[in-house]
């Protein structure tokens, strides 16, 4: 979503009061999640502090993700709270800054959203706390049953280390 900054750009101290939402498209994310189905909303102000425009903005939203052991879909709400500092691809910007760059009199504000959120969510989320995951042999879900699966069977690569150790 595109903003025009021109009028906060005149003078330092003024304002945009900007709110909207944002549709992530899934192409733009890993296959594996997290898989946004619903539009995610923000509000924030920008702020012209001198050379730089500050964009401060809340975000809420929520989506489905898989959970890291069982692969089973939870939902999860977030509400995650930014700043960043954007500045006119005309000034002078080191590689050193921490800035965000645009072009004329518009900010585009979807990638900045996007990329906030992403990085300010888990990579991985369970089910529940103790969530027993899957068996690595059968597949079984330990959550709903005790598989036959043996537990004493090792991993062929680690037979080596089992030898040593009865050896002692």
């Amino acid at each position: 979503m595109m903003y025009d900054v021109s009028s906060v750009l005149k003078a330092e101290g003024e304002s945009l009061s900007v709110s909207g939402k944002v549709n992530f498209s899934q192409d733009s994310l890993s296959g594996t999640g997290p898989f946004f189905h619903d539009d995610v909303w923000f509000e924030g102000t920008i702020t012209n502090i001198g050379d730089l425009l500050e964009f401060k903005a809340n975000v809420k939203g929520s989506f489905t993700a898989l959970c890291a052991r069982c692969m089973k879909e939870l939902e999860k709400d977030f509400d995650i709270d930014f700043i960043e500092m954007l500045v006119n691809s005309t000034d002078d910007v080191s590689d050193r800054d921490a800035v965000l760059i645009f072009e004329g009199h518009e900010v585009d504000l979807d990638d900045i959203i996007e990329s906030n959120i992403l990085v300010n969510l888990s990579l991985k989320y369970l089910c529940r706390e103790d969530c027993k995951g899957l068996c690595p042999i059968c597949g079984a879900d330990r959550n709903v049953t005790d598989c036959s699966c043996g537990k004493d069977e090792i991993d062929p690569r680690m037979a080596g280390l089992k030898k040593l150790l009865i050896d002692e």
